[in-house]
């Protein structure tokens, strides 16, 4: 079969008076295929010269200009039978196993279906089942109806994913995209995870920014609001996120498993804010040069939706507090005296070895309790995989009983500079004194330690220090009260100089 550009060659050339011989010479086909299609094109214009009924005109002539069909036996003829109620057995039990499993990608093909079926014993080709499957798939199309919504009545979230050039490194990062339906409100902002801790900072951060609350929340499936799929397709939400609903006093709802068009408004405004905000622009110094970008370029989006105010006025009141609980952890200590929490390591006080612990995560820190629900520990969270965060500090019993392990440590390595620096000035031979000394004094006094130290303070002794430290004190207060005295007019600055 020729395509329709070869059989426009051939009918050209035969009314510009060529044989079909040199037709077929010219465009090196067979002289049978020329002879098939002027044939027919002889056949059809005699009929249409002969015809009077317009329809059946527009009917020849549309046979005559359209491109080749294949005349073969019918799809229909071959898919009968056992086959075909072996083909639609296969199908309902896919559906079914969708109905039991819920959202997943174990997803049936029309070529899974051609090799169960010939595994089976069925004489049948590729081409039929593909044509069968599609047919199948097009019966199950659906309409979708346009919705309008009240002002404050519904927002809808998602995730979209972005890639930019941060300090001369590509990055990729999550778009959380929240929009308000009635009016066209847009928010967004931009995470390095999808993690749960970004999830709950986007929608109290977007609460924030309206002043309210939408009275439903519209999710996908993502694992961040879907816990898990139980027999039937229910589906068990995360228990954060429905703390997180009872205190603002918004309803969840999620779309059907691959049913984005059931939030298709943040769907497309997502993906057109992020195309507005990154196709010219996507170099930037840091993720807070990033954001505080974002921030400039969407009010200017949103400053112009008039139905905004309206939907201001019909949102759930904000909570006098905002919402302050991170993600709950429980973990044990172990014997480094460290807890893992998402691929990373953070210390804890020495004491706590071999105890359960319960940590707060939040989006860059981290909060550690004791079981009397005491504040133990507090780090900066860490974004990547195996990283470690040491604090000095909590290990004072430790090196206390093994001063020897102080040196090589990564609790010293991680301290920050002061410590390390009255260690290797004046302490590597004397590791015992110098955990005493960082035990007995906090980093502000080690700070003002080390200056004196700088300035030729002769220091023998832990004792010796804390004199000296007292005299230095003394003479401060002393010089200060005589400036006083004196009725000079001191500014802070000064002082603190």
């Amino acid at each position: 079969m020729v395509s329709i550009y070869m059989k426009n060659d051939i009918l050209s050339l035969k009314r510009n008076g060529m044989s079909n011989r040199k037709i077929a010479l010219t465009l090196n086909i067979s002289k049978d295929t020329v002879n098939k299609y002027v044939k027919e094109m002889k056949v059809i214009t005699k009929l249409i010269e002969n015809e009077s009924d317009k329809s059946k005109i527009i009917e020849l002539q549309k046979e005559l200009v359209s491109a080749p069909v294949r005349k073969g036996v019918s799809v229909r003829k071959v898919f009968s039978g056992e086959l075909e109620h072996r083909f639609y057995e296969l199908l309902k039990q896919d559906e079914e196993k969708d109905l039991l499993l819920g959202l997943n990608k174990q997803k049936l093909t029309a070529s899974l279906l051609h090799r169960k079926l010939r595994s089976e014993g069925f004489d049948v080709g590729i081409t039929t089942i593909q044509i069968e499957y599609k047919r199948y798939k097009n019966k199950n199309k659906e309409a979708f109806i346009k919705q309008q919504y009240a002002p404050g009545f519904r927002a809808e979230y998602d995730f979209h994913e972005v890639k930019v050039l941060i300090d001369d490194q590509v990055k990729k990062l999550y778009q959380a995209t929240i929009t308000l339906p009635h009016s066209n409100y847009i928010f967004v902002k931009h995470y390095q995870n999808q993690k749960f801790e970004s999830f709950i900072d986007s929608l109290v951060t977007f609460f924030e920014e309206i002043n309210g609350v939408p009275k439903t929340m519209v999710f996908d499936n993502m694992r961040n609001v879907v816990s898990k799929f139980v027999y039937g397709g229910a589906k068990v939400y995360n228990e954060e996120l429905i703390k997180l609903s009872n205190y603002y006093g918004f309803k969840i709802m999620t779309t059907n498993p691959r049913s984005g068009n059931e939030k298709g408004h943040v769907e497309t405004s997502g993906k057109i804010a992020r195309s507005e905000l990154f196709t010219f622009n996507y170099k930037f110094y840091s993720l807070d040069n990033l954001r505080k970008y974002v921030v400039d370029e969407i009010f200017k989006i949103n400053q112009d939706k008039v139905k905004v105010v309206n939907e201001r006025v019909n949102l759930i009141k904000l909570p006098k507090a905002k919402y302050e609980l991170g993600r709950l952890i429980q973990a044990k200590v172990n014997h480094e005296s460290i807890i893992m929490i998402d691929s990373n390591y953070y210390s804890v006080p020495d004491s706590y070895v071999g105890e359960n612990v319960y940590s707060n995560v939040y989006l860059e820190h981290i909060n550690v309790y004791n079981l009397k629900h005491e504040l133990i520990a507090s780090h900066n969270k860490k974004v990547g995989k195996g990283e470690y965060t040491i604090d000095i500090f909590h290990f004072t019993t430790t090196f206390t009983k093994k001063p020897g392990a102080l040196l090589n440590s990564i609790a010293l390595k991680q301290a920050p500079k002061v410590i390390q620096t009255l260690f290797h000035k004046y302490f590597t031979t004397k590791p015992k004194d110098f955990i005493k000394l960082i035990n007995e004094n906090d980093i502000y006094e080690l700070n003002e330690l080390l200056i004196k130290l700088n300035n030729g303070h002769k220091l023998t002794t832990i004792k010796s220090m804390e004199i000296t430290i007292e005299e230095v004190s003394s003479n401060q207060l002393s010089q200060i009260s005589n400036l006083f005295n004196q009725g000079e007019t001191i500014q802070w600055k000064q002082l603190s100089n």
